[in-house]
C-alpha cells in the first residue's frame, strides 16, 4: 500500500452540525479515534487540538482550504439536505 493512502485511511472527516472534525484512525482516546483539529463552519477557523503528524497535517490544512474558499456559500451538513451558509461570522473582515 502507498504511504498516500497509508495517510488517508488514517484521517477521518467528521461533518458535524456545528464544523468538520479531523481524527486520526490509528490513535484512540477513551474509545474514540484521536481528534487532531476541527473547523467551524459558522468562523472557518481550524483548531488544532493534538500533536498532528506532518503528513496529517498537510492532508488537513488541504481540506480546510478547500472549505475556506467557500466562504459564503451553502454547506450540506444532512442528507436530508440541511444546510449551512460558510463563514457567517466575520464575514465582512
Amino acid at each position: 500500500m502507498s504511504k498516500r493512502r497509508d495517510e488517508a485511511d488514517r484521517l477521518f472527516i467528521g461533518v458535524y452540525p456545528c464544523g468538520l472534525s479531523y481524527a486520526d484512525r490509528s490513535r484512540e482516546v477513551g474509545g474514540d479515534w484521536l481528534r487532531l483539529a476541527f473547523l467551524s463552519f459558522r468562523t472557518l477557523e481550524l483548531k488544532w487540538s493534538a500533536d498532528v503528524p506532518v503528513e496529517l497535517r498537510a492532508a488537513i490544512l488541504s481540506d480546510a482550504a478547500t472549505v475556506q474558499a467557500r466562504r459564503g456559500q451553502p454547506y450540506q451538513v444532512s442528507t436530508s439536505g440541511q444546510t449551512v451558509m460558510l463563514g457567517e461570522e466575520g464575514s465582512d473582515e
